[in-house]
């Protein structure tokens, strides 16, 4: 989980109430998970431990035992909607486990046969028979077993699709690929094989337009595959996209740059009647495997393009390498001629004439070069002749995605001449101004200062309101107000929104601008939840998709540590509070300048620890989580530490709509850190750039001159303390993806161009009306050169009531970039520090 690195306990007073330790601790003698299981009334606490003992049995290839432990744990009915489904998934494959499908294989088909099998046997026993190849007996077992479910879960669907394409039916698995790529187009080999199928059984057309969404995707990763989207995007008469894509994949170095490929990109270019390209793919080609037939088509191209010497060198080397035919002569003489080599143009015509298909043409130019006037008139002609131009080619960037572009509706009134030449900061924003001015050119942000473990000192305190929004003057500034701004202002008659000039504060490490530059080009997703091939930085400066701008809110920097405490607070209508402080430990390995996780190698974003209670030192609930870059090869991993057991339990990844502690309902866990967790569920657009009014650079709010029993009010807190400035935002739209539901129907996220922060997010229900807003006060925090959002407010627009965290007047200013082990957050290690 991403969640606050804005409010933090100090490190010093952690360490004066716990012992630190250096390495894992011995385990204490503890009862065994079947001796507790005879213990314990508490029903959630049960289903963790059969779903442990669960665990122990398929360990020791006891199947049948483990089965019965998980429809114990399931019997509870104490687990979340999300982990009873992955219980029931995980009790679906208990056969398949291990692969020993000789042992599992009759009692699956003995239910079969008995006749009331339930779906998940027969699909249990398909996907085994597909394990073995017998796809025909697949075919029929699927079918049944996904008629009998409404909605069946996708890991059956594909069992299907394998055993159709094995059986030699992929016509069948056409539709069933395109409800799946349409419920998820995050996954690759759908793509694949819904490509693979469309090329066999659809039309070119079809099956080039699979392909490229697939590219675009990200999906395409193979030689192969590329080199076929090339191939048919020329049989669709494209031959001029084909060959700018094909040469930006060989200019990157995706696609190797040997001579098959330079002579499939000739050809393309030829097709396409761009001559320079086509050239210069022809020499290339010839420089790594002389040919004949490659010589004939230069000389031929430079012969069009009037280039006679350079074409005459080229068909000389063409007849030499055994090209020598009649055409090839016939154009090798009038390159010759051209040049008035009026005896070099007679040997050439004379050879031809050898030859049956150019006898009678290279007859007629031998009568005429013997005539006495063919050198003088050649000499004319060469006098007149003008050098001919390249024509300005430039290759296409719309399916290799470089001439990717987003209209913002903003001129810079700054030049790139003023800015360095450089149109973007080095994280990827806009370097210049608005073209009113209204929002100033980046220039640095604020230098690093501050003293460590000491609250920040406000570097705008002598700045004034330029002018106050409230419900009177709404109007008139509306179309830079979001629209749950705008609904506030409308509710509340005391409502107001103190804008101040604007102040781009932001600033990052030197490491962290050049990792950002770095990852241009090289950071990819496979899907839409699995990063790779970034280091450090910001992983799309220069994103072409909402999903890419979400992860670059995920991963940004946030100091490679931090140490916190914070207090969070929900205030009813009425104005009652309800209090609770949340302590967080956070790890950062992707994020961390001093040592800077490699993904390729570690699948680890961060390390996790955090606690609720009613004071500092109490722990009323616990929870561990190792955060992954890559979710579809290992999700995240989480451990709970619940009241009262002192054991730790890993669960499955929880998110999503899942209620956060001591928010009375009104956040859910994926609302952390104003967006954390899988990106599966939504359909992200980006929409675009918008200048938009947002809070920033709020100092007044954490330096402990503003108390939160002042400052939190019935139905909103007070107004005249905060600070709004006008900033460039992306804005990104989150609809619901088909087959997968959320409490959320629609979500509007406004990320910060200066620092990925997302700072607004506005939460619609499934009817499409607005819900809970989330408004995050954007601070650059300059003694560790970051910034993050403290304190958030989330509102309910329903029913009056909000949420505020990340409030800090009575904690201890935060600590970032403290040295902290990997040994720290492991599981054991939490246990022996923090179990009772």
């Amino acid at each position: 989980m991403l969640l606050a690195l804005s409010c933090t306990a100090s490190a010093d007073q952690y360490r004066s109430e716990v012992k630190e330790l250096d390495s894992v601790p011995q385990p204490a003698p503890q009862k065994s998970a079947q001796q507790q299981l005879q213990t314990t009334t508490d029903p959630y606490a049960k289903a963790l431990l059969l779903r442990e003992l669960a665990a122990q049995a398929v360990a020791k290839k006891d199947f049948a035992q483990a089965s019965k432990y998980l429809e114990q744990a399931l019997a509870t009915k104490a687990l979340s909607g999300i982990a009873a489904e992955q219980m029931k998934r995980d009790l679906s494959q208990l056969y398949l486990a291990g692969g020993d499908f000789k042992r599992v294989l009759p009692q699956l088909e003995a239910q079969v046969k008995a006749g009331n099998a339930a779906p998940e046997t027969l699909v249990a026993l398909g996907a085994a028979y597909v394990e073995q190849k017998r796809f025909r007996d697949a075919v029929p077992l699927l079918q049944k077993g996904l008629a009998a479910v409404k909605n069946p879960d996708p890991s059956w669907q594909r069992a299907l699709v394998a055993a159709l394409f094995g059986a030699g039916q992929e016509k069948e698995a056409l539709p069933i690929l395109e409800a799946l790529l349409k419920r998820d187009p995050s996954q690759r080999d759908d793509w694949m094989r819904l490509a693979a199928a469309t090329i066999r059984y659809g039309s070119k057309e079809r099956a080039q337009a699979v392909m490229e969404l697939a590219n675009r995707m990200g999906f395409l990763d193979k030689p192969d595959d590329r080199l076929r989207l090339v191939q048919l995007t020329a049989q669709i008469g494209a031959p001029f996209e084909a060959g700018s894509l094909l040469q930006s994949w060989m200019q990157k170095g995706v696609l190797k740059a040997d001579a098959a490929n330079w002579k499939l990109l000739a050809g393309l270019w030829i097709a396409a009647r761009e001559s320079v390209p086509a050239m210069a793919a022809l020499e290339e080609a010839l420089k790594l495997q002389p040919d004949a037939t490659l010589y004939r088509q230069l000389g031929q191209l430079r012969l069009d393009r009037e280039e006679y010497a350079a074409a005459a060198d080229a068909l000389l080397k063409a007849v030499q390498r055994g090209g020598k035919d009649g055409n090839t002569l016939l154009a090798l003489g009038m390159a010759r001629y051209q040049q008035a080599d009026v005896e070099g143009s007679l040997e050439a015509f004379r050879e031809a004439a050898q030859f049956v298909a150019a006898k009678k043409l290279a007859a007629e130019w031998v009568r005429y070069l013997e005539s006495g006037q063919a050198r003088e008139q050649a000499l004319a002609a060469a006098a007149q002749r003008r050098q001919r131009g390249d024509g300005g080619f430039q290759m296409s960037g719309r399916m290799s995605g470089e001439s990717f572009t987003l209209s913002s509706g903003q001129q810079a009134s700054v030049t790139l001449a003023e800015s360095g030449g450089d149109p973007h900061t080095p994280i990827g924003a806009d370097r210049p101004g608005s073209a009113d001015g209204t929002i100033p050119a980046w220039t640095g942000g604020l230098a690093k200062g501050g003293s460590p473990g000491a609250r920040l000192a406000n570097p705008y305190a002598g700045d004034k309101p330029s002018f106050t929004i409230t419900a009177a003057n709404a109007t008139q500034y509306r179309n830079r107000l979001t629209p749950s701004h705008q609904a506030l202002l409308a509710r509340y008659p005391g409502y107001q929104m103190p804008v101040y000039p604007t102040r781009r504060s932001v600033a990052y490490p030197q490491a962290i601008y050049d990792a950002s530059k770095a990852n241009i080009g090289k950071a990819k997703l496979l899907g839409s939840d699995a990063l790779e091939g970034a280091r450090l930085g910001v992983p799309f400066p220069r994103p072409q998709s909402g999903v890419e701008v979400m992860w670059n809110h995920r991963t940004r920097y946030r100091g490679d540590s931090v140490d916190m405490q914070s207090t969070q607070a929900v205030v009813q209508r009425n104005g009652q509070l309800q209090t609770l402080k949340q302590t967080e430990r956070v790890a950062f390995r992707y994020g961390n300048v001093r040592a800077p996780a490699d993904l390729s190698k570690s699948n680890v974003l961060l390390y996790y620890l955090t606690w609720f209670g009613r004071s500092r030192n109490d722990t009323d609930f616990l929870v561990l989580v190792h955060e992954t870059a890559n979710s579809v090869e290992n999700p995240r991993n989480i451990w709970v530490l619940p009241p009262k057991i002192n054991k730790m339990f890993r669960v499955p990844p929880v998110g999503y709509d899942q209620p956060f502690p001591g928010a009375d309902g009104l956040m859910f866990v994926d609302m952390m850190d104003m967006y954390n967790g899988a990106f599966d569920r939504y359909v992200w657009k980006l929409t675009g750039k918008r200048e938009v009014y947002i809070p920033y650079n709020g100092y007044r709010l954490l330096d402990g001159s503003v108390k939160a029993a002042d400052l939190l009010r019935p139905g909103h807190p007070r107004q005249d303390v905060m600070r709004y400035e006008l900033h460039r935002v992306w804005v990104i739209e989150a609809v619901e993806r088909e087959g997968k539901r959320h409490t959320f129907g629609k979500r509007v996220f406004y990320v910060d161009e200066d620092s990925w922060n997302v700072v607004l997010v506005e939460n619609y229900d499934r009817d499409g009306r607005p819900w809970r807003f989330q408004e995050g006060h954007l601070l650059a925090f300059y003694d560790a050169q970051f910034a993050n959002t403290a304190p958030v407010f989330t509102y309910d627009l329903k029913d009056g009531r909000y949420f505020a965290n990340r409030l800090n007047d009575n904690d201890p200013p935060p600590k970032y970039g403290e040295a902290m082990k990997d040994s720290e957050f492991l599981p054991a290690t939490v246990k022996a520090r923090y179990g009772r």
